[in-house]
């Protein structure tokens, strides 16, 4: 009776090893789900998205943010002139907590589900202030919110 026990006592470790090792593979791959699909940013986006977008509301940030994700998963370059802005540290301080909260949530939602309200946009301006650029030459219109129009490769 005593070796039934010991040969069930190692089949016991040997399954409670398994699982451990089953659990700590589906931990990693769950870690690195964002970096295997493409949905790394930068750390400082959610800054970015205050600079650029802060008098759209959320569905203004929200589609920013769209563009964004849509630019870095197709190799481009983020850019986000904001985050080059001298003062921003300083404006985003003048926002408040409230848009640094909401920016967060809005990055997570973003780069964790599917819901692009830019069809696919990879690039937006603001033409009421700034005029049409050179660059919409080559794009298309896909949609307008807030002040912003949003634009993709034809």
């Amino acid at each position: 009776m005593l070796l039934k026990k010991t040969e069930l006592s190692v089949e016991e470790d040997n399954l409670r090893n398994k699982r451990k090792a089953g659990l700590v593979v589906g931990v990693f791959l769950l870690l690195s789900l964002p970096f295997l699909v493409g949905w790394t940013y930068p750390e400082n986006l959610w800054q970015g998205l205050i600079g650029e977008a802060v008098g759209e509301g959320y569905n203004g940030i929200y589609a920013v943010a769209c563009v964004y994700k849509n630019r870095l998963q197709k190799g481009l370059p983020l850019g986000c002139v904001a985050l080059k802005r001298r003062d921003l540290d300083a404006f985003i301080k003048t926002q408040g907590k409230k848009y640094e909260i909401m920016a967060k949530e809005i990055i997570y939602k973003v780069f964790t589900q599917t819901n692009d309200i830019t069809k696919g946009a990879t690039h937006y301006e603001n033409i009421e202030r700034f005029g049409i650029p050179r660059w919409v030459k080559n794009m298309v219109r896909t949609v307008k919110i807030g002040k912003h129009t949003f634009y993709k490769e034809k």
